[in-house]
C-alpha cells in the first residue's frame, strides 16, 4: 500500500473517529496516536523531485 493510500485511509479514520462517542480520555489518546502516525508517514515521504528550469529563457531562438 502506498503512503498516499495510507494517508487517505487515516483521513477517513479521523472523519469517522469524531463521531464514535468514546470517552474523552480515550478520544485524546487515539487522536494523539493517529497524529503521530501521520507525522511519521509524512516525515518518511521523500521530497518531490525538482523540475529542471533553465536559468535563461530565450524566445524564438533570438538573443537580444
Amino acid at each position: 500500500m502506498s503512503k498516499r493510500q495510507t494517508l487517505s485511509i487515516i483521513g477517513v479514520w479521523v472523519m469517522v473517529f469524531i463521531f464514535l462517542g468514546i470517552p474523552s480520555i480515550w478520544h485524546k489518546i487515539i487522536a494523539i496516536v493517529t497524529g503521530l502516525i501521520i507525522i511519521a508517514i509524512a516525515y518518511n515521504t521523500p521530497p518531490a523531485p525538482k523540475k529542471n528550469i533553465p536559468d535563461n529563457f530565450i524566445e524564438n531562438n533570438k538573443i537580444e
